[in-house]
């Protein structure tokens, strides 16, 4: 669907890992996540009131039996744009608004 963002990866029986992603695509709407399982074809609608982390580990849990070790995890690339993005952009929000007032 798109990017993985975050990873939630739980232990199931035999010490199983099993993994439920967001995803982000961005070729649409920026913020629009989408919870994926990598083990099987789930990908619940998240219009729902329901954080989408309780979401992520009743999946593991009840679908899959991974009731142990519930974790998160940032995808490392994602979290690097964003501490590179994030002083660039205020940079040159900076340099804009110096230019505007000058």
């Amino acid at each position: 669907m798109g990017t993985p963002i975050r990873h939630f990866t739980a232990l199931g029986p035999g010490d199983a890992v099993f993994t439920v992603n967001i995803e982000r695509d961005f070729r649409y709407d920026p913020y629009r996540d989408f919870l994926v399982c990598t083990h099987c074809d789930w990908a619940p609608s998240l219009l729902t009131r329901q954080r989408i982390i309780d979401m992520a580990g009743e999946h593991l849990a009840t679908v899959h039996g991974a009731d142990r070790g519930l974790t998160q995890q940032e995808n490392e690339s994602f979290a690097t744009a964003r501490r590179v993005m994030l002083p660039l952009a205020a940079l040159v929000l900076i340099a804009v608004l110096v230019y505007a007032f000058a």
